[in-house]
Formats: structure tokens, C-alpha cells, sequence
């Protein structure tokens, strides 16, 4: 399953079409559609947060289904590690991960 089938596997579950996801998730919909039309855009890491914050899942729930087997051991990893902490800190984290990727 890649991010897109999870979205709509998600979608499904909640018998939500993508215009209520747009519209829950506070995305536009020319975004969301954009990831399904003839572009297969992928969705930014933001717009993966905001559809886990409409779905109510954490984004490890998000990409519990994924194809895991493209993810590394350590980005396994980071993903169940990232869903443990508490979430008021998880911003703290997020901006660690961020001020060490931009150098």
C-alpha cells in the first residue's frame, strides 16, 4: 500500500469523500485532488499531518500499513519512537529532526 491507497483506504473507512477530507484537514481541494488526478502528486509532509489530524491518527498510525519494507530500520524506528512521545513535546522533536536535516 502506498500513502495514496492509505488516504483512501482511510477515506473509506469513514465513508468520507475527498472533499470532506479537503475540507476536514483544512487542505484545498484542488491539493487533494491533485494527489489522485493524472499529476499522482504526493502529498507534502504537512498535508500527511493535517490528514492525520482529520482522520485523528498519529502519522505512525498513518504509515503503519505503508510498504514498510521501503523504509530503513532506523526510520522504522524513528516512526514507532516519534509515536511514544508525549504530545506536547513532539513539536520539540520535530524541530530537532528539522535543525539537523537543513545542515
Amino acid at each position: 500500500m502506498d500513502v495514496h491507497e492509505r488516504i483512501l483506504q482511510l477515506c473509506r473507512e469513514r465513508n468520507w469523500s475527498l472533499y470532506k477530507l479537503a475540507h476536514e484537514a483544512g487542505i484545498s481541494e484542488t491539493t487533494v485532488y491533485g494527489w489522485f488526478n493524472d499529476n499522482h502528486f504526493t502529498p507534502s509532509r504537512s498535508s500527511i499531518e493535517d490528514v492525520c489530524s482529520a482522520f485523528g491518527i498519529s502519522v505512525a498510525a498513518f504509515y503503519h500499513d505503508i510498504d514498510l519494507d521501503k523504509l530503513t530500520p532506523q526510520q522504522t524506528e524513528l516512526l514507532i519512537l516519534f509515536d511514544q512521545v508525549p504530545d506536547k513535546k513532539k513539536s520539540v522533536v520535530l524541530d530537532i529532526v528539522r535543525s539537523f536535516a537543513e545542515k
